[in-house]
């Protein structure tokens, strides 16, 4: 495998990133977004799937806070991927996250709304709001965007950049970060990788196999980590992973990183101002 010129913090062999989205639907609209079960007939008389919409709100009334005590037993800082609508429905949970260190990246202002049904105007309004939601509430402003069912359009990267952002989470071309020129202005994407993503185990599979699957990717990558520094970019959903016994996976993969020397233990936002530092020094 030939050498890339790239290297982490004391020359890590990897950088561990992990996620975990704290997602909201807005309350006023018919249920949308992948079902729990079949999705409602379409001439159903009730438009709410209420057994959907319990089901994603065990996030926020159960689940997050054990991921949190969880990452706070390995001092393992994260990065929240949350909507505008997240600071509007959970505001008091949001400042707790932002208040234990973790990151928050603007995730689009309802789950349930795609950029790619929005016009252009649409699209800025929604990313300004999603931007100015997290940064009233919390007193920091995001650096970075993931899109609602990581779906980008045609304007997102310049609309992104118009508000300041500096990196972005939806291509998946690439397992390192990269620079994107945007007019005179530089985002940093981070790539996205399904392979290691809690969305997988509802299509089957045990959580053993996802340990497993997520154990396989992090060796290798930490085994060619001396020449190839890259990145095991974990992905978790607040409804999803917290459940018992998922959770028990979700501590376990963070207890076999931490056993390992060489590894840097980062955020998103970390990734991405390191990338852009090397960028500009390759300038």
């Amino acid at each position: 495998m030939a050498q890339r010129s790239f290297s982490w913090p004391n020359n890590a062999r990897i950088a561990f990133v992990l996620g975990i989205a704290f997602e909201a639907w807005d309350r006023t609209k018919p249920s949308r977004g992948g079902a729990l079960q079949s999705p409602l007939p379409a001439n159903a008389l009730c438009k709410r799937d209420y057994s959907t919409e319990t089901f994603r709100e065990f996030g926020p009334k159960v689940g997050l806070r054990r991921l949190l005590d969880i990452c706070d037993k390995y001092h393992l800082k994260v990065s929240l991927p949350v909507n505008g609508l997240t600071c509007e429905y959970y505001p008091e949970l949001v400042k707790e996250c932002h208040g234990r260190g973790h990151e928050l990246v603007a995730h689009g202002w309802d789950q349930g709304e795609y950029l790619y049904m929005l016009t252009r105007e649409q699209e800025r309004e929604n990313i300004g709001k999603t931007v100015e939601a997290i940064a009233r509430l919390t007193g920091e402003k995001p650096t970075g965007w993931s899109s609602p069912g990581v779906r980008s359009t045609d304007n997102t990267l310049e609309l992104i950049a118009e508000a300041g952002l500096l990196y972005h989470c939806d291509y998946h071309d690439d397992e390192m970060p990269y620079p994107i020129k945007v007019g005179d202005k530089v985002i940093i994407e981070f790539p996205h990788q399904y392979t290691i993503n809690d969305h997988r185990l509802q299509e089957g599979g045990t959580r053993q196999e996802f340990f497993e699957k997520f154990k396989d990717e992090f060796d290798y990558r930490y085994g060619i980590g001396r020449e190839n520094p890259t990145v095991t970019n974990v992905i978790t959903h607040a409804y999803l992973i917290s459940r018992i016994p998922l959770v028990d996976t979700f501590e376990q993969i963070i207890a076999y990183a931490k056993k390992h020397e060489e590894v840097w233990f980062a955020r998103r936002g970390d990734v991405a101002a390191w990338a852009r530092t090397r960028h500009l020094e390759a300038e």
